[in-house]
Parts: structure tokens; sequence; C-alpha cells
């Protein structure tokens, strides 16, 4: 190996220009990169096809109700041709009638479009037997085949430690169902009576 080709060996090896060129290049790549980046933003911008962040929109329910496919029980949701009536839990008599029958007990859960209606666990005489309500409605039509009544018993021990469930007596099913009808009947006609008092 001749002296030339050393000191050229030798130059490249420990010579502090040749980190200065590397480092440079790399810069160079980086600057172009990021600029590329910003280049293109600024032609998504011009055609307007900008991400924006999604912002938290309120929930516009009779816009939702009106869209929906599903009707719900009562007919919610529905578009009557000629007109945007519905059937709301104010005039539904089945319905008033229920909550007004069961206003003794507290409710737990009640879903007007999905037509049903659930009382929470109710012990009256303190003895650990409490029970509970289920109103499933069928339709808004005020007939014995409109509505199903359940109950549902709990009998605890004394300290609470364990529960049996059971269904309740097909008698009380019935009585409910009846008391809820008979309530239903007299609202309609109360109803009847203030449309014929506003003409």
């Amino acid at each position: 190996m001749n002296l030339v080709t050393r000191c050229c060996i030798f130059a490249t090896k420990n010579n502090p220009m040749k980190k200065l060129i590397k480092y440079s290049f790399l810069l160079v790549f980086i600057s172009i990169f990021l600029n590329g980046c910003s280049i293109l933003k600024g032609k998504d911008k011009e055609e307007g096809t900008i991400i924006k962040k999604k912002k938290n929109q309120t929930v516009n329910i009779k816009e939702r109700m009106e869209q929906r496919d599903d009707p719900g029980i009562f007919g919610l949701g529905t578009k009557p041709s000629g007109g945007t009536t519905y059937e709301f839990a104010t005039s539904n008599v089945l319905w008033r009638a229920s909550l007004q029958s069961l206003q003794d007990v507290p409710i737990a859960s009640a879903n007007y479009s999905g037509g049903i209606l659930i009382s929470d666990w109710v012990d009256s005489n303190g003895t650990g037997t409490s029970y509970k309500i289920q109103v499933n409605f069928k339709s808004n039509e005020l007939a014995v085949t409109s509505l199903d009544v359940k109950t549902f018993l709990k009998k605890c021990t004394a300290n609470y430690s364990s529960c049996k469930l059971s269904n309740g007596s097909a008698k009380t099913n019935v009585e409910i169902k009846n008391r809820i009808l008979n309530i239903a009947r007299n609202l309609k006609i109360e109803d009847e009576k203030k449309k014929k008092n506003k003409k």
C-alpha cells in the first residue's frame, strides 16, 4: 500500500468534515420532509379536505324520532301521511292509567317507546316478602289484549341473607290489569268530554 493511499484512508477515518457533511445532508433531508408535509397540508386546505376535530353536538330527540325506522310499541317515530302528529305518553290513556294505578309504588324503569313499566321491589308489611309489578304494553288501543301484567315475589329470611324469587299469582295479575283498564276507560271518557267542551 503506497503512501498516498494510506493518507487518504487516514483522512477519511479521522476527518471531522465527513461527519459535518453527513449531518448537513441529514438536516437538509429532514427540512425537505417537513416542508413537504406543510405543502400537502396547504393543498388539503385549498381542496377543502381538512379533517376537523369532532365537536360534541346536542342530540335533537325529535329529529331522531322522525328518522327512526322502528316506530316502537306506541308508534313513536312513525311519519303519518300529511302530518307529524305523534302519540306522546300524556295522550296515551293506557300509559297514564298504569302510572296512576301504580302511584303508590316506586317506579324502577319506565320506557314509553319500548312499552314497558317496572316497579321497584316493595315490602308493604315488613315481613321480608316484597313484590314487583311489570306492565308490558302491546298496543295503544284500549283493549284487554293491549297489555300484560306480571308480578314477582321475593321472600327473604329475617336477616335478608338469602332470598327466593317466584312469580306472583295469576289472580293478582288480573286484578291489577283490570284496575288499569278501568282507570283507562275513565280517563278516555274525561278526555272526550274535554274535547267536546273545547268545541
